[in-house]
């Protein structure tokens, strides 16, 4: 009886040791089944990704080579788009060079006018000086050719400030000739 129950006991091991065996092949080959399926599903979802961008791509290539049959159709092509637009930019520029160059050439004017205005105040100034200077003239005759000097410089319109002189200019102009109207009457 011991060899019988010794021989159940041993076929009773063996049977668990082949089902652990038999169980473990299962696990290992559901294991590479779902290892398997999982490759499958993942390259299945890169070729799904991979024809989409492909789509993507040749609905922008349809969509250039129509822009590109409509810019033909119109005798336009991107060379020739890209020189207007280059062309664009540059008369672009002239015209902000242009506008900087004319501002440029009125503040040119007007200093040029300041300068001159100056100028005939300081000339002015030296023949006033030069008249109150003199010795063998009269108080009317001196009174006389200042006007006659300060109505030219008047004329000129330089020094005007009605007409367009520099303010400070015309008063110092204006205030010279007082002075030498005063000179003159003191005398």
């Amino acid at each position: 009886m011991t060899n019988a129950w010794l021989n159940n006991a041993r076929n009773a091991e063996q049977m668990a040791r082949n089902e652990a065996v038999r169980r473990s092949r299962t696990e290992a080959a559901e294991a590479r089944a779902k290892l398997k399926a999982k490759k499958a599903q993942e390259a299945a979802k890169k070729a799904n990704n991979q024809a989409r961008e492909a789509a993507v791509e040749r609905s922008k290539a349809e969509a250039a080579a129509a822009r590109a049959a409509r810019a033909a159709a119109r005798g336009e092509t991107s060379n020739r788009r890209n020189k207007t637009n280059t062309a664009n930019k540059a008369a672009k520029k002239a015209a902000e060079n242009a506008k900087k160059a004319q501002a440029n050439a009125e503040k040119a004017v007007a200093n040029a006018k300041k300068a001159e205005a100056e100028a005939l105040a300081k000339n002015v100034q030296n023949k006033l000086v030069a008249l109150s200077r003199r010795q063998n003239i009269n108080k009317r005759e001196m009174a006389k050719q200042g006007r006659k000097i300060y109505i030219q410089a008047v004329k000129t319109g330089l020094l005007h400030p009605n007409k367009g002189a520099n303010t400070a200019i015309s008063q110092q102009f204006l205030s010279m000739y007082d002075d030498f109207k005063k000179f003159v009457n003191q005398n």
